[in-house]
């Protein structure tokens, strides 16, 4: 009787509307690998157990407690240091195309640390102005500040221009919401801008400069970054309303969109399945947005709004940039569009969020 009570609980606990928008999402995205490399390839395969694992902890939600993260400085504050010093071990990694993002683990497995780094941020930062009082504001606004801008200088050194953008939105975010007037604002943001030129100028390297403005000419449109929005143009305009059908895509099939899988993998999945799977998509993220906000406006304690508003700040800001993107509307940046790129890191970084989300819902409304 007690376990059919706990089960009965358990399942009442579950965001339905939540994990269905999540489950259609992570379905176009495995369907566009299948489509675009095949269900027989390596990335197929890997991304069906990334999406098993994700899975597996977005149900493992009610075995941990979120409370731990909001009455304990000492966790958030060491997750946040073991991140950082994972940020600074991955500069010293082999690069990859020109970027040290990864961290290379034996057996093949390696891991993104910018993703990991987020989820880290948001959940230093919830702890911290969880507990400043307002009378704080302009110190609370330097020093989490100097933490923040410790992780973006790290994951701009990789170079990982739109993460660090990123990281600073998640910042940026929890700095309104803890009710800063637009002057304090103001302040932090040109803080941050006057301590990058001074660590441009001074302290970067020459040959770190030139990594940087290599990779700032592609965001600007200057680089090989160009071609790719304009292929991508070309393969949602052929994908029509109903698209060309599973794996007829020409585009993404014979190599000419170029990362079909992960920056342009909305470009190869509407060229499939035509502008009818955007709606869709656009219609699953708003469902997960809507409940994002919602939750927000019903929890009670600080952390919690805290948490909950910059992971929506996070979330929003890597669909809007992707889809942006892909569009070409917005410069090309590398992030993964959620649950439909191709990627572990970014996905299971995900799922452990929503699963924070979802243990902050069950144990505070």
């Amino acid at each position: 009787m007690a376990l059919r009570r706990n089960s009965s609980s358990f399942i009442k606990e579950i965001d339905f509307q939540l994990l269905a928008a999540i489950l259609i999402l992570s379905c176009f995205g495995l369907l566009n690998l299948a489509g675009t490399a095949g269900a027989e390839s390596v990335f197929f395969k890997k991304q069906l157990i990334f999406f098993i694992i994700g899975i597996f902890i977005f149900f493992s939600s009610r075995f941990f407690d979120y409370r731990t993260f909001k009455n304990y400085t000492l966790l958030s504050a060491s997750f946040f240091g073991s991140t950082i010093f994972l940020l600074l071990f991955t500069l010293q990694a082999e690069p990859v195309r020109g970027v040290t993002a990864w961290l290379h683990l034996p057996f093949g497995i390696s891991f993104e640390t910018s993703e990991i780094a987020k989820l880290a941020v948001i959940l230093f930062l919830a702890r911290y102005f969880s507990s400043r009082g307002p009378s704080s504001g302009l110190l609370t606004i330097v020093v989490s500040g100097f933490y923040v801008f410790l992780a973006i200088f790290l994951v701009f050194l990789q170079p990982d221009f739109g993460s660090a953008v990123i990281l600073f939105l998640i910042w940026l975010g929890g700095i309104f919401l803890f009710g800063f007037t637009k002057k304090q604002a103001l302040f932090a943001f040109n803080l941050l801008i006057l301590v990058a030129l001074i660590i441009g100028t001074f302290i970067l390297q020459p040959y770190q400069r030139s990594r940087l403005t290599s990779f700032l000419d592609g965001i600007l449109g200057q680089g090989r970054e160009s071609y790719n929005v304009l292929q991508s143009k070309i393969a949602i305009g052929s994908g029509g309303l109903w698209g060309m059908g599973f794996g007829s895509g020409s585009q993404a099939k014979f190599g000419l969109l170029p990362e079909a899988y992960s920056d342009f993998a909305l470009a190869a999945l509407i060229e499939q399945f035509g502008f009818i799977s955007l709606i869709l998509i656009l219609a699953a993220y708003f469902v997960i947005l809507n409940r994002l906000f919602l939750s927000v406006s019903r929890v009670q304690d600080n952390f919690s709004k805290f948490y909950i508003a910059m992971f929506l700040v996070y979330f929003f800001s890597h669909a809007a940039i992707n889809i942006g993107m892909n569009l070409g509307v917005l410069p090309v940046t590398g992030l993964p569009l959620p649950f439909i790129s191709y990627g572990g890191s970014y996905l299971i970084s995900l799922m452990v969020g929503f699963a924070i989300l979802e243990n902050i819902k069950s144990k505070s409304l």
